[in-house]
């Protein structure tokens, strides 16, 4: 079905609203009718052509809006949250959605590590909700998730506090009706600056989402594809923006991949300077700078990058490849996700030298072997039916799992299906040990891994939070069809 009437399934009952267009200006009266009016030759050739409707103007690209602090004291950062109806605009039709603070993407929240947030969070909907604060080690209580508590009903309040010791790009959105509420518009943006990282001269926060359907038939619907294949892709909101950057600056760009099942397989092309130099994902920096041609990220994935802009630079696209859930590129056209500029007027400086990050350096654990392993999922499901299971299990209907509290632990995840799966543990952080017995490329450490079909995957982790933490696939739809579990820290 067309994207109208996706936003007719997802506005909860709203009007249709579409933006109105441009009028086709009168023509003045034709050639042809003047002769018959008045027997004289027609003076069309001396009339001015009619104004037409024209292509809407090219948004420029910015990050979003921050969240105003209203605490003076250097180490506390204090907000407010309000989740409300809110109407907006993608791709020329209306979505009467929710945000934020009225904003979609919702406000971006910037701290230091080490301080501690409150957030003064209200819901203005009818429907209730929560917070949950992706990839960030919070008390369970602070999680956001129902399993134990309570959402917050319709016209309540909650205040989330927690100090952070960690450093990274990370994201909130709910964890209640998940899969609707994020589509809805419910999701921004938390930084942790790091004090010992150096600061580039201009910092670009951009969010990408998808915007399209399941298939028509389908009862899970929604405006997130599943096979990533024929996707609306925005980038904070707009479609297809335009960055201008200034010769001689360094660049930090940090994405987030909030899309429900949308994979983002970032490529670029560049007539010149700058390269793309990828410093961080979703725990903070990599322990080395890594060059890649292309970075895939999952959905609810990050990564940082690291630009130097020169003189020479003769621009850059930023490219999304069609990407499938089967664990591979798909059919179809790159499609640009925005464009990079070099401003006019520039001075000429020439690129600076690459920022001084503190990578650690250290080499991925090695994998203890099958004998040792303390937590095993096996990831099942069918499309058809629309059940994802963990274990042969159906959220809520589960066995918990435990780990004892600061003893050093290995899971494996075996995916027996023919879906990938982003798999996404709260809480906690866990460095990947192997795929299919052989050891990663280089130390990686994510809240968010992206099993591939067929696949085995095993994960160090130290549970180091006590509480019960949720554990699935971050395929929204999946979530929805059962892919999810709880494992116990005590």
């Amino acid at each position: 079905m067309p994207l109208a009437a996706a936003v007719l399934v997802f506005a909860c009952g709203g009007d249709d609203a579409t933006p109105s267009t441009d009028e086709v200006g009168e023509a003045a009266e034709t050639g042809a009718d003047a002769e018959t009016e008045t027997g004289t030759e027609s003076e069309t050739d001396t009339e001015p052509e009619p104004d037409l409707p024209t292509e809407p103007e090219r948004g420029s690209l910015f990050s979003p809006a921050e969240a105003v602090d209203l605490d003076p004291a250097p180490d506390v950062v204090h907000v407010e949250l309000t989740a409300a109806p809110h109407s907006f605009e993608i791709a020329g039709e209306m979505v009467d959605g929710w945000a934020y603070n009225g904003q979609v993407p919702g406000p971006t929240i910037r701290m230091r590590r080490g301080d501690a947030l409150v957030v003064d969070f209200h819901n203005d909907l009818e429907d209730p909700t929560t917070v949950h604060w992706h990839g960030l080690h919070v008390p369970f209580e602070m999680d956001g998730v129902t399993w134990q508590g309570a959402p917050v009903e319709p016209g309540g309040d909650f205040v989330y506090t927690f100090t952070l010791d960690q450093a990274g790009t990370y994201w909130y959105h709910p964890h209640v009706d998940t899969e609707r509420q994020a589509d809805l518009g419910l999701y921004g943006v938390l930084i942790v600056e790091d004090p010992d990282e150096p600061v580039a001269d201009r910092e670009l926060v951009v969010v990408f989402d998808s915007w399209g359907e399941h298939d028509a038939d389908s009862e899970a619907g929604g405006h997130h594809g599943l096979d990533g294949a024929d996707l609306t892709w925005t980038t904070n909101g707009l479609i297809d923006p335009l960055f201008e950057a200034n010769a001689g600056e360094s660049i930090r760009l940090r994405a987030v991949n909030v899309a429900n099942a949308g994979y983002v397989d970032l490529t670029w092309t560049t007539g010149g300077e700058p390269g793309v130099r990828q410093i961080a994902s979703d725990q903070g920096l990599l322990p080395e700078l890594v060059e890649a041609p292309s970075v895939v990220l999952a959905p609810s994935d990050r990564a940082d990058f690291e630009w130097l802009v020169g003189p020479d630079f003769a621009g850059l696209e930023v490219l999304n490849q069609p990407y499938s859930l089967l664990g591979a590129p798909s059919q179809g056209e790159p499609l640009r996700l925005f464009e990079v500029e070099l401003a006019e007027g520039g001075t000429g400086e020439p690129a600076p030298g690459p920022l001084a990050w503190p990578f650690d350096g250290l080499e991925p654990t090695p994998d203890p072997g099958a004998g040792v392993t303390d937590v095993l999922y096996a990831f099942h499901g069918d499309p058809h039916t629309g059940d994802w299971t963990i274990n042969g299990e159906l959220f809520p209907d589960i066995t918990i799992e435990s780990l004892s509290l600061g003893a050093w632990s290995v899971v494996e995840l075996r995916n027996v299906s023919q879906a990938a799966h982003p798999f996404h543990l709260h809480g906690h952080a866990f460095e990947v040990l192997s795929v299919d017995g052989e050891p990663p490329p280089w130390r990686i450490v994510e809240d968010t891994f992206d099993v591939p079909p067929y696949a085995t995957a095993r994960l160090g982790l130290l549970p180091d939070n006590p509480g019960d933490w949720m554990a699935h696939c971050h395929i929204l739809p999946h979530v929805e069809g059962g892919m999810m579990t709880v494992l116990r820290v005590e």
